[in-house]
């Protein structure tokens, strides 16, 4: 009887505990609907693309395939809505079968007990692991090229020497008596060591380059990361069905990637692409649609693994090829770059015209000027087949992790073991488009008629030289007050947004009042679209800004591809250093206004980790949790010494980045 009793005690107590629990519940989950289904509400449409994009091609080329009845992303956007609230506030999971579950008010857990903090932190750590290896891939197989060029197992030379030798000298490697080519062999096995690193122990990459300020407070914090491998397997082992179940450790899971995303994808990728291929230089290039040429075989680059693209080119430059586009009737073999390939290629060999990011890519099809799409990994929409097939454009992958039904596919091996055969497969690539253009005589061009001339492949090194030897000029400018801040401009774009239009308002009110733009990856395609890396750009820019860039300088520096993220760092670290400064106190930002992937997510936490406050026009899914909010933004601020910030509106964040590096610089005690 006695038992029973208990048994009917605890049952009581037990739904009173529920009561209480579903009524905070009730609070929070109609509170973060509510502002869920706001947001939803501010989502653009196709037909605000067409009335509101900022660049004009793009308005021409959205209502020219929309008069011709061929779709694309932003069309599919639309047939998305309403897009699902779960989805968006982040509380949905799929982890296991007990479910799928989401959270609503009648049921504030799984099937497991997992809270929305705990759903919120473990989808957002996978995605961050998403973000590592995505770029981590593509670093991974420059590493490996570098490597097998050094032991010469395949014929590729290594250009970037001088990259070499600071590498090398950076990582404390004895130089003396060493070829150029076993000292990058040599970076190699570092490079390759710390993105695999199974036993742990010291990541020799984030020793040698992260600024020591930052090492203490990752040591401190307990999240220094072991390699990407790691941290990616331990983040999806975490988060698999009950094992992490504190959400706050599954953040901190989350603050480890963000580390390795930096130090190893970002960087290591950098370090071994400079390597073999050299380090950007500045020159000039003509961006936008209306560079297209009509009698041209035309060659689009797209993706962000360069190795092939690179050999590409070279092959289709020499005198063989030349020879035979001109039998075939075109005057010669023209690139276009899509995403970074595109942008890598763009700054190191040249006469590579930039058309556009990934969301803009079935625009450029739908030209109907390109003979042939050359796609290797990663931003590569499937929806191109359909646009490609109706202009007769060829499409040829070359990564079997970018496989698209329909595609030809002209590839190396997912081992790389048969890399030697890289000039064999560029040969019939080219082959392959010469043939195309001859086939595609009949096809209808439709190019609208805007080009503009563009600066790119600026970094470290050429501003140092371009100043005199050092960047001092830059900091000093800095803090008399002639430039108000720095930041980088990065990030995709996001169907969300009209396309490209937060980009543009944010540079726009940004240069007004004197903020230097660094812009690479996706989001520098309206900059150099839209004339901003011209010096003729000046005119967007506030007095104290457009004195201190002279006669020679673009407003918006084009520093190159995404993983260049790398070049804006080491330029930023070098600034802190002159000034005497860590990044966190001075008025520097990570600025992605459409970030749009799981990269993106990875992009903007590395960033924090290096002290950038981040800012963006697009809201991460974490509104289903008030904790896992609070902590991205603003709870990082104590830990980390930056945070991230978000707005829908492109003026109201422009207008908190003014105000945030106001505020730095009066603790500086700088003129404002």
């Amino acid at each position: 009887m006695g038992d029973k009793k208990h048994s009917q005690t605890h049952d009581a107590d037990h739904h009173d505990h529920d009561d209480h629990h579903h009524h905070h519940h009730d609070n929070d989950f109609t509170d973060y609907m509510a502002a869920v289904t706001e947001y939803r509400r501010s989502f653009a449409s196709k037909a605000d693309v067409m009335s509101q994009a900022p660049d004009p091609a793009v308005r021409e080329m959205v209502a020219y395939m929309d008069s011709m009845g061929i779709e694309n992303c932003f069309d599919r956007f639309d047939k998305q809505k309403p897009h699902c609230a779960f989805g968006l506030a982040g509380i949905c999971c799929k982890n296991c079968s007990l479910g799928p579950c989401k959270i609503t008010e009648k049921s504030p857990r799984g099937t497991c007990g997992a809270t929305a903090d705990l759903i919120v932190a473990r989808n957002m750590a996978r995605a961050a692991a998403g973000g590592v290896a995505a770029h981590g891939a593509r670093a991974r197989e420059v590493m490996l090229t570098l490597k097998k060029a050094a032991s010469g197992e395949i014929d590729l030379p290594i250009v970037g020497k001088n990259k070499v030798l600071g590498v090398a000298n950076m990582y404390g490697l004895e130089t003396e008596g060493k070829t150029i080519e076993s000292l990058a062999g040599e970076i190699a096995d570092i490079l390759l060591e710390d993105m695999s690193r199974t036993v742990p122990g010291k990541h020799r990459t984030l020793t040698a380059v992260a600024p020591p300020e930052r090492q203490q407070v990752w040591n401190d914090l307990g999240i220094t990361p072991i390699s990407s491998y790691h941290e990616i397997f331990e983040t999806l082992h975490a988060t698999t069905v009950a094992t992490q179940g504190d959400w706050r450790k599954a953040m901190d899971q989350f603050l480890r990637l963000g580390i390795t995303f930096s130090m190893n994808s970002v960087v290591g990728g950098s370090i071994a692409s400079d390597c073999l291929f050299g380090i950007p230089t500045r020159s000039t290039i003509k961006a936008n649609l209306g560079a297209l040429k009509k009698d041209f075989v035309n060659i689009a680059i797209h993706g962000h693994a360069p190795l092939l693209a690179t050999e590409v080119i070279k092959t289709a430059r020499t005198e063989k090829f030349v020879t035979m586009a001109k039998e075939a009737g075109a005057q010669g073999i023209q690139f276009y770059g899509i995403c970074c390939s595109g942008l890598s290629t763009m700054y190191r060999l040249g006469g590579v015209i930039p058309l556009s990011n990934a969301n803009g890519a079935e625009l450029v099809v739908a030209t109907g000027a390109l003979d042939l799409w050359l796609a290797d990994i990663q931003e590569v929409f499937p929806g191109i087949m359909d646009v490609a097939n109706c202009f007769k454009t060829v499409v040829v992958t070359t990564n079997e992790s970018n496989r698209l039904p329909g595609a030809e596919h002209i590839g190396y091996k997912r081992d790389l073991s048969d890399l030697n055969r890289l000039p064999e497969l560029a040969d019939r690539i080219v082959t392959r488009a010469i043939e195309s253009f001859k086939n595609r005589l009949d096809v209808k061009r439709h190019i609208p008629p805007y080009e503009v001339e563009a600066e790119v492949g600026f970094g470290l090194e050429y501003l140092s030289e371009y100043y005199g030897g050092s960047v001092k000029p830059i900091a000093d400018a800095l803090k008399e007050g002639k430039i108000l801040g720095i930041i980088n401009l990065a990030g995709c774009t996001n169907t969300r947004i009209v396309f490209e239009k937060a980009i543009v308002d944010v540079a726009d009110i940004l240069l007004k009042n004197n903020i230097l733009i660094f812009a690479n990856g996706c989001a520098s395609f309206p900059m150099a679209k839209l004339g901003y890396c011209s010096v003729k750009g000046q005119d967007k820019c506030g007095n104290s800004l457009k004195e201190f860039l002279g006669s020679d300088m673009p407003p918006v520096m084009h520093f190159g591809e995404c993983i260049d993220n790398a070049h804006a760092v080491g330029t930023f670290a070098t600034i802190a250093g002159l000034l005497g400064h860590p990044i966190k106190d001075l008025p520097f930002a990570e600025v992605t206004p459409e970030w749009s992937n799981e990269k993106g997510v990875g992009a903007a936490l590395a960033f924090r980790m290096l002290g950038f406050d981040s800012y963006h026009c697009v809201h991460a899914p974490v509104q289903g949790s008030k904790k896992v909010m609070d902590f991205l933004y603003g709870g990082t601020r104590e830990l980390l010494g930056s945070c991230m910030n978000v707005d829908p509106d492109p003026e109201k964040l422009a207008q908190m980045i003014i105000s945030d590096f106001k505020t730095a610089r009066k603790k500086l005690a700088w003129d404002v």
